[in-house]
């Protein structure tokens, strides 16, 4: 089944590390792109986590956040870069001054820059907490893509219902052609008589005629071509995996047969359906946006 390209996911889990929490959304987007947050100091896992997502996500904008919280006993590598400390409560004494602003500068104001608390943890724990990482995001991932397919079983929905009606508007479209040859028979006979003062009206000039209109305005291929990409349609929709690009294409291809058939028929009826299929071809490439 599709999934749509809008979802969130998010995982959690409890180790000897600390407490990791992973929250994923994804928007849509053209093609994938993924952002994300790590502390400091899972930094080293950059490119892993982001290939952790693209095994999973294939289209749209992704936002991973990965927190971490340590234990008591990881949070004993927490130090306060003293110097740094130093030189902020310097400038502010100085911008205080400068300013003319009154009252005492409080620690928590020092803490909140940056540099001045650092965390600190050895390689080697570093590298052990990898599956514990690897875990949390995939927990956010099955969650995320649960999450798209649920929405992307709606889309489906909508798209199947507009698809029947294409079907059904293409068909009134092909009993229409029929009929609007022999209008034009029956129309063209009666003007000839009315403009021959009511003599018999040339058969075989009738035919010919009536033929070259019937050449001009036969829209078989474009029905056939209609019929086979309504039905690659359907079939795409049902398929698992990336879909989005080529029911994008398929929807072209069938804007362009419906144009086809309007620039060659010019009967009330298929004129009607073409401007009712080219309305619901519109409303489903609008959905189709929204499709991975």
């Amino acid at each position: 089944m599709i999934k749509s390209m809008t979802g969130f996911g998010r995982g959690e889990i409890q180790t000897k590390f600390g407490f990791f929490t992973s929250e994923i959304r994804t928007v849509n987007h053209k093609f994938l792109e993924v952002t994300h947050k790590l502390p400091n100091s899972l930094g080293i896992f950059d490119d892993r986590v982001k290939n952790l997502v693209k095994s999973r996500v294939k289209r749209g904008k992704v936002y991973l956040n990965l927190i971490h919280e340590t234990t008591e006993e990881v949070g004993t590598n927490i130090f306060i870069d003293e110097k740094v400390a130093k030189s902020y409560c310097n400038k502010l004494e100085r911008l205080k001054k400068k300013l003319k602003v009154e009252g005492p500068i409080k620690l928590s104001d020092i803490i909140s820059f940056p540099g001045v608390i650092n965390y600190k943890m050895g390689n080697r724990n570093i590298a052990r907490m990898w599956p514990f990482v690897k875990e949390v995001i995939e927990e956010a991932l099955d969650n995320l893509v649960e999450d798209r397919r649920k929405e992307g079983s709606f889309l489906v929905k909508d798209l199947t219902m507009r698809m029947k009606r294409i079907k059904g508007i293409v068909s009134d479209i092909r009993k229409s052609a029929t009929k609007d040859v022999r209008k034009y028979k029956n129309k063209l006979s009666e003007r000839i008589r009315e403009l021959s003062g009511g003599y018999p009206v040339d058969r075989g000039r009738l035919e010919v005629e009536v033929a070259l209109f019937a050449k001009n305005t036969d829209i078989t291929e474009e029905l056939t071509r209609l019929d086979n990409h309504m039905h690659n349609f359907t079939k795409t929709i049902k398929k698992t995996g990336e879909a989005g690009k080529k029911l994008d294409f398929i929807a072209q291809e069938l804007h362009r047969e419906i144009n086809t058939i309007g620039s060659k028929s010019s009967g009330f009826n298929i004129s009607k359906g073409v401007i009712e299929t080219k309305t619901e071809i519109e409303k489903i490439r609008e959905q189709l946006k929204n499709i991975e």
